[in-house]
């Protein structure tokens, strides 16, 4: 099945206890597959999951390599390995890669531009975290249209990756934590045209 829409989440330093917020706050048949690419060691990233799962209406699992992208389900990047998304057939799949021209591991900029190439809608979010992974995925995305909603700085426990997602001057809305779940939800019934997804 065709992934119409697919949210993208990078987060960092800080990010855990947002993801918690963001993901518990969506309803369970929200109708889009959501792929989070959180900086954080190998076998922290599985906990995490198994943690969020609990907490959240959605599904939520440590990504696995080959597998389909469905809707309502969260898959978090493992802490070892970048995340692409590549088209296969009607289907979106996931490809673990061990190498990735970046400084992070996992990478939000190579799970970005690997999503810039499908023919998906996508929404971008930038969480709070050090550094500036994301920023250059967002070019791709943006270039496709995509919509990029980042945290602002003032509600970031790191600033580092807002801040420069919002100087690309590329972000469509620059929202505080407690907001995003919202615009995401009103996005993706943007994107499916206004008809029920619930």
């Amino acid at each position: 099945m065709k992934n119409k829409c697919i949210v993208l989440i990078g987060s960092s330093t800080g990010g855990p206890r947002a993801l918690e917020y963001l993901l518990s706050s969506l309803p369970e048949n929200i109708g889009v597959p959501f792929i989070v690419v959180q900086h954080m060691p190998q076998k922290f990233t599985s906990l995490m999951a198994e943690r969020l799962d609990i907490k959240c209406k959605i599904k939520v699992k440590e990504a696995e390599d080959g597998e389909v992208v469905r809707s309502d389900v969260a898959y978090i990047t493992p802490g070892d390995k970048h995340l692409l998304l590549v088209k296969e057939g009607n289907e979106v799949k996931i490809k673990l890669l061990e190498q990735f021209d970046s400084i992070y591991k996992p990478s939000i900029d190579a799970t970005f531009i690997s999503a810039s190439k499908l023919d998906s809608c996508i929404i971008a979010v930038i969480l709070t975290g050090m550094g500036s992974d994301g920023s250059k995925g967002i070019r791709f995305l943006k270039e496709k249209k995509a919509f990029i909603i980042s945290q602002d700085v003032e509600s970031s426990i790191a600033k580092g990756m807002p801040y420069s997602a919002i100087k690309t001057g590329l972000v469509d809305k620059i929202l505080p934590l407690d907001k995003i779940p919202q615009e995401i939800i009103e996005k993706v019934r943007e994107f499916y045209g206004n008809q029920s997804i619930y």
